[in-house]
């Protein structure tokens, strides 16, 4: 029973982590606006212009108080993104701890905003799309998301406070029932604070997330037992290259990241 609410515990973590790097992801840049705090680059925090990044997890490995690359994490996938000129991401890739392929995400844009993606396979074969509804001042609002078979249709829906941070995504089992809901609190520099999650109208964690002078966050208490600590390397950009996590002060996992410049 332990190891099965540990396990369910993870599990809610992988999906506030996926949605924490969500809110940096989702605000489209507005038609007409080219400033960098438009863009992807500045949504993932990224010092420069980037063209690529791949990140490649690992197991940690504390050897007398070294800690370097042990394993590679199974079952995790290493993601790679790549952005166009105008700092937005054109496409995400992931791959299995050997290297290989697992699929592939292509992003569309119409006249500066983001309204579609499509997944493909290892094989190239599209197998979803996701459809982006915004508003007028073009955030996200709502995204549609079917698989070529029909085995997944959910969609999303977000709103913003008046600063323009996304403070609520809910997923839809059906168009009416609700499977879960997230809630975000940010600090006066657009940093999220704190987040709740729930599932089925049940509170299932509160966290709390404090962040390093680079602006990169660097502790998460995951409810009130489970605090996740961070520590960086960075590149001569400014932007972090290495990343190593702690669970309650113990080594758990590293981050490898490449990134690379347009010229």
């Amino acid at each position: 029973m332990v190891n099965i609410c540990a396990n369910i515990m993870k599990n809610i973590l992988l999906i506030l982590i996926s949605s924490f790097l969500f809110l940096s992801c989702t605000n489209n840049k507005n038609s007409g606006n080219t400033s960098r705090e438009n863009t992807d680059w500045e949504r993932f925090k990224l010092k420069g212009d980037v063209k690529s990044f791949r990140e490649v997890k690992f197991l940690a490995v504390d050897n007398f108080s070294i800690i370097s690359g042990g394993e590679r994490i199974k079952h995790i996938y290493n993601k790679e993104v790549l952005f166009n000129l105008d700092g937005n991401k054109i496409e995400k890739n992931d791959y299995i701890p050997d290297g290989t392929l697992a699929n592939r995400t292509v992003y569309l844009y119409k006249q500066e905003k983001l309204v579609e993606y499509n997944n493909y396979d290892s094989q190239g074969m599209l197998f979803g799309t996701g459809k982006y509804e915004t508003n007028d001042n073009g955030r996200v609002t709502k995204l549609n998301y079917k698989t070529n078979d029909g085995r997944y249709n959910w969609s999303e829906s977000y709103q913003y406070d008046n600063h323009g941070n996304l403070t609520e995504i809910k997923r839809f089992k059906t168009e009416e029932v609700i499977d879960t809901k997230e809630l975000y609190v940010f600090d006066d520099k657009g940093n999220t604070k704190k987040s709740e999650f729930y599932r089925d109208e049940k509170l299932i964690s509160k966290n709390d997330y404090n962040y390093d002078k680079e602006g990169n966050f660097n502790e998460l208490h995951f409810g009130d037992s489970i605090v996740y600590s961070y520590k960086y390397n960075y590149d001569a950009k400014g932007n972090w290259i290495k990343k190593i996590i702690f669970e309650d002060n113990n080594p758990s996992g590293i981050l490898i990241r490449e990134i690379e410049y347009f010229d």
